[in-house]
């Protein structure tokens, strides 16, 4: 026998019992999808570096990945009142889901500008900390470049931040040694300077990639938990009502 036919053989209260606990079941089922989604946001989080640009954009990339299982779970929990539209706690649920759609699709639309903004710092702060070595680079160099004798040069390169070991004789004279060394870092300023301009333009590329997907798919979120909060005319707001008026007639 089909559940069709066996629903079929039961009296009014023994439908209205069973569609009462099909919908708290599928409920449920929802919650606890939203519940793993924000648990596996939460953990993903740590450790927490509040301040850093590579944290939050991090922590955006997680928000949109989360969304559709979060997206999932809510629906569920909308679906339920199908079931059993008249039972109180179901009501509530719908519409605390309702309302927190309409918010989150107001932050998922947020993210969008806040991401292109935090992918500026990072690109920045890359290439100052590249900076700062080459124009480190060119201070040892200038230094290298007043000394004249061999001592002052030992007595300069013990004085640098992990200076490097100097044999114990060197196997050229005191000028030979100091055009060698200013050559040698001058090409490593040379390389340094190349290999930022590859990065910069390598970084900028994988940022936009990802960037320009996570747009595409803050958008199509966006769209989503607006359509969902128009379900509840309570849960509503100026944001949602102007985005879901951009939809078909048929999907308002």
């Amino acid at each position: 026998m089909s559940v069709a036919e066996e629903n079929r053989g039961l009296n009014p209260e023994g439908r209205s019992r069973l569609k009462a606990k099909t919908a708290l079941t599928i409920a449920i089922i929802g919650w606890l999808l939203i519940a793993f989604s924000l648990n596996a946001l939460i953990f993903n989080s740590f450790p927490l570096e509040l301040a850093t640009p590579e944290w939050q954009l991090n922590l955006i990339a997680s928000l949109i990945s989360a969304s559709p299982s979060l997206l999932i779970g809510a629906t569920l929990i909308a679906l339920s009142l199908v079931f059993d539209p008249s039972t109180k706690n179901l009501k509530d649920w719908n519409l605390i889901v309702a309302r927190a759609a309409s918010w989150f699709a107001i932050v998922l639309l947020l993210i969008i500008p806040l991401q292109f903004y935090l992918g500026s710092r990072v690109l920045k702060s890359q290439s100052n900390r590249s900076y700062e070595a080459i124009n480190n680079l060119k201070s040892i160099a200038k230094g290298i470049s007043a000394i004249n004798s061999e001592a002052d040069l030992r007595l300069y390169v013990a004085s640098l931040p992990n200076a490097p070991r100097l044999p114990a004789k060197f196997d050229a004279p005191f000028p030979v040694i100091k055009q060698r060394a200013i050559e040698n870092i001058q090409a490593q300023i040379n390389a340094g300077s190349e290999n930022i301009k590859l990065q910069k333009s390598e970084g900028l590329q994988v940022f936009l990639k990802e960037a320009i997907r996570n747009m595409a798919q803050a958008i199509l979120m966006t769209a989503s938990f607006s359509a969902l909060a128009a379900l509840n005319s309570k849960a509503t707001n100026a944001f949602t009502k102007l985005f879901t008026s951009l939809l078909p007639k048929s999907l308002r």
